[in-house]
């Protein structure tokens, strides 16, 4: 049965496609909320074929919306630009010389030399970032999606499909009251990803550790319903399991520690612990998850004190590393 539901996997993607994507106004595509603004900085406009479509293009205006939520160091217009953004992307890849569908309503579909006989298929589109460009009304958007694409393998001459992840940045004007694409979309390169973050668990838990044992029960009762929660944690901390539980075994394959946890240890002793944790569902999917969590002592044995909200960071190699906190009454069900 778990096989059989793997095989129908690409179909229901497949469905997410075109409606969620397309959009003929600024209210079309996902919900802004959730959004992280990336802080890596994209290229600007090159002038010279963007000033040809922009005297080209004259869609009609869509408005922007005042009811827009703020974000952090955005204001609604930006905001809004985004959906607006995402939209168009969606609309692009997906229209055909035949079906053009909504793109007119982002530019004049006169002025496009090519269109494609067959659209483009798509999922998961999603917006990356949203970047002002300075001394302009126009904010530099980076919309990602998966791409379907055929490869053909040079020896054998056999073809096979993949999606991977692609990127395309929008420039849209957010002057006054309306938003306007400025050219068409372009792809570029993914975002480059950060050097890694030493962290500080340094030390190897062996699973028979006193340590161990509770981190393992901890998560077994978190994740697997085995047992009662309360039992692994500290007084007055406020975890409550995950509910109904989605997986049936939760197993930790590494423990490593900030130092090593005493056997014994005394009352308030304290160790940060990162559990790398094989999990697996009722229809035998499996997933390999990692937990940061704080354990504290009392009565001479441990108990989980906290789910950090992150893995800590060696000091001098990452500032502003969050607090352990313990994680609210329901939180992740």
């Amino acid at each position: 049965m778990a096989r059989e539901k793997r095989q129908k996997t690409p179909k229901v993607a497949k469905q997410k496609q075109a409606p969620e994507a397309k959009g003929s106004t600024w209210t079309h595509g996902r919900q802004l909320s959730g959004m992280v603004v990336s802080g890596v900085l994209f290229t600007a406009i090159a002038c010279g074929p963007i000033a040809l479509l922009v005297t080209s293009m004259q869609p009609a205006p869509v408005a922007a919306s005042s009811t827009q939520a703020q974000t952090a160091g955005l204001n609604v217009r930006e905001q809004t630009a985004g959906d607006y953004a995402l939209g168009f992307v969606g609309s692009w890849l997906g229209a055909t010389k035949k079906e053009p569908g909504d793109l007119g309503t982002y530019v004049d579909l006169g002025s496009l030399r090519q269109m494609s006989e067959q659209r483009w298929e798509y999922r998961d589109l999603g917006v990356v970032s949203i970047t002002p460009i300075a001394g302009t009304s126009f904010v530099n958007v980076v919309v990602a999606a998966n791409v379907k694409e055929l490869s053909v393998s040079d020896a054998a001459e056999e073809s096979t499909t993949a999606w991977p992840r692609r990127y395309y940045q929008v420039a849209i004007a957010v002057g006054s009251d309306a938003l306007r694409a400025v050219g068409l979309p372009a792809q570029i390169a993914a975002p480059q990803q950060g050097s890694a973050t030493a962290l500080v668990y340094n030390q190897l838990v062996s699973g028979s550790d006193p340590a161990a044992e509770t981190v393992s029960a901890f998560l077994g009762a978190y994740l697997a319903g085995s047992g009662e929660l309360s039992r692994y944690t500290s007084p007055g901390t406020d975890i409550a399991p995950i509910t109904p539980a989605p997986y049936v075994d939760a197993k930790v394959d590494e423990l490593r520690a900030d130092v090593m946890p005493k056997g014994s240890p005394d009352d308030g002793d304290t160790v940060r612990v990162l559990a790398t944790v094989a999990l697996l569902s009722p229809l035998e999917q499996q997933l390999t998850s990692t937990y940061s969590l704080t354990l504290t002592a009392r009565a001479s044995r441990w108990e989980v004190s906290a789910i950090d909200l992150a893995p800590q960071a060696a000091p001098g190699k990452e500032s502003n590393t969050p607090t352990p906190t313990p994680t609210p009454s329901g939180a992740g069900n």
